[in-house]
């Protein structure tokens, strides 16, 4: 096992040992240094010592708590320092969703030498930063816009985490107000979100205005929206509307390590400056396909893109951003589960009940979508009335399924095989085996029993003697009579 010099873990935890007496166990549990958003996997690191090498045996447990759920971890390992001292270190991986601003993780160490549990939590707002969305709104008392007309123009910035920003008004690229820490609500979510106006006039010339968000000191976000007085008469100039945006993926799922294309397309935009661009997890997706093709007075627009896929894209995300005339004119986000088929991982295992009762588990993991039917059998044979298991999902959006088969182990016969198989979204089964030896627990009860064997062993070593005295007299008599003669 790979250890740690012990120099190195006091240089990692100098805070951390201040306050407590030497040879005083704590525990200490951080996260990442910085901010992250969610659908991101982010790592906990809990630490617990010192421990007197000579004293202390390895009978510990470490146990992770999302809220009140027990969450999975990595094996605890012990690491050594120096001076005769053991540490016990364990890690665990958080999948953020945005809810977790009320949520926390909890790490418990237990060890017959402590009195009791040392136990430390963490709230993951302190790790999480929830990034809002914008859109502005207008309001106007009349049918149409005219010149010299005042319409209020709400910013809206919802669902954002942690509280502080820097809101900016622009007017053609130019300040014209900025707030700092604006006055925002509190979500039941625990996320933070606020509403501001600006109250524009309206020209005959075009004029955009823009909000501006700068949050948790990230790049800015922004929107925005063009006025421009409407004419009395409708002339030649009219801007022309573009039609209905459609945007379509694959009719059937897919594996990771495959990838699927996602097309966008639309038409009557009224100039061809205009740019499509794809993200995933907020990174850019490379090389789109984008075309721009004039159709009588307009153009229609078509852009496709390849979206890689893997084991965590079940929280995933797409969104196509589309900008003409430099300003975004759609916005549309696309969850990848739908296209998404997570294969199961099958296993098989036992471990004894009782003198006659074995437990054999089918263990199903990280599969999706949820539906996935098992079956039992027992050489080649199907075990009937076991019962559909229920599948629990998992903090990365996949799911697992476990179940337990009681099997009676005294039955005739030296080897039975049990086989679970696992069907998942009409693909073809998946199967695990495990041959049950009855044979060998037989022989266990024997090894492990004491009492009535011995007086089989006492006949045995009484017969052997008696054999031996009866073939001594039978030589000593040949000798006496040959010896006469």
């Amino acid at each position: 096992m790979a250890t740690t010099p012990g120099w190195a873990l006091r240089s990692l935890l100098p805070t951390l040992l201040l306050g407590f007496t030497a040879g005083q166990p704590f525990i200490s549990l951080t996260g990442p240094s910085q901010r992250t958003t969610p659908g991101d996997s982010v790592p906990f690191n809990c630490t617990a010592g010192p421990f007197n090498s000579q004293h202390f045996s390895r009978d510990f447990h470490v146990t992770w708590l999302k809220d009140s759920d027990e969450h999975p971890a990595s094996a605890q390992r012990l690491v050594p320092d120096n001076e005769g001292n053991d540490f016990i270190t364990s890690k665990a991986w958080v999948t953020l969703a945005r809810q977790d601003v009320s949520s926390e993780i909890t790490c418990k160490v237990t060890h017959r030498a402590l009195a009791q549990p040392l136990q430390t939590t963490m709230k993951l707002s302190q790790v999480l930063r929830v990034v809002p969305t914008l859109k502005i709104t207008t309001e106007h008392s009349g049918t149409s816009i005219r010149a010299q007309d005042r319409v209020n123009l709400t910013c809206h910035v919802r669902h954002f985490y942690p509280r502080h920003l820097q809101l900016t008004w622009m007017q053609n690229r130019r300040m014209i107000q900025t707030l700092v820490s604006p006055q925002a609500t509190r979500n039941p979510d625990g996320t933070y979100s606020l509403e501001h106006m600006w109250q524009a006039e309206v020209t005959p010339d075009e004029h955009e205005f823009a909000c501006w968000v700068v949050h948790d000191e990230q790049p800015p976000l922004k929107t925005n929206i063009t006025l421009q007085a409407q004419e009395h008469r409708q002339g030649k100039g009219r801007s022309a509307q573009p039609q209905p945006h459609k945007l379509q993926g694959p009719l059937q799922r897919s594996e990771p390590g495959t990838r699927i294309r996602l097309t966008y397309t639309s038409s009557g935009f009224s100039t061809n400056q205009v740019t499509v661009t794809w993200f995933k997890n907020k990174h850019e997706l490379p090389k789109p396909q984008t075309s721009v093709r004039r159709s009588g007075h307009t153009y229609n627009v078509t852009s496709s893109v390849l979206v890689p896929l893997t084991d965590d894209d079940v929280l995933s995300q797409v969104i196509c951003y589309v900008e003409h005339k430099l300003m975004l004119f759609f916005q549309k986000t696309i969850d990848l589960d739908q296209y998404l088929r997570v294969p199961p991982a099958v296993t098989v295992s036992q471990s004894s009940t009782s003198s006659s009762l074995v437990a054999v588990t089918c263990l199903v993991q990280r599969f999706y979508p949820q539906n996935v039917h098992l079956t039992w059998l027992e050489d080649c044979r199907r075990l009937k009335g076991t019962e559909q298991p229920t599948s629990k999902k998992n903090d990365d959006g996949s799911y697992t399924l476990e179940n337990v088969l009681l099997v009676n182990a005294s039955e005739q016969g030296l080897e039975r095989v049990l086989t679970c198989i696992v069907e998942h979204e009409g693909q073809l089964p998946k199967r695990a085996n495990l041959i049950l030896s009855t044979a060998a627990h037989t022989t266990c009860k024997l090894i492990g029993s004491t009492g009535p064997e011995m007086p089989a062993v006492i006949l045995v070593v009484f017969l052997l003697g008696l054999k031996v005295l009866l073939v001594m007299s039978f030589t000593v008599t040949y000798i006496c009579r040959r010896w006469n003669l």
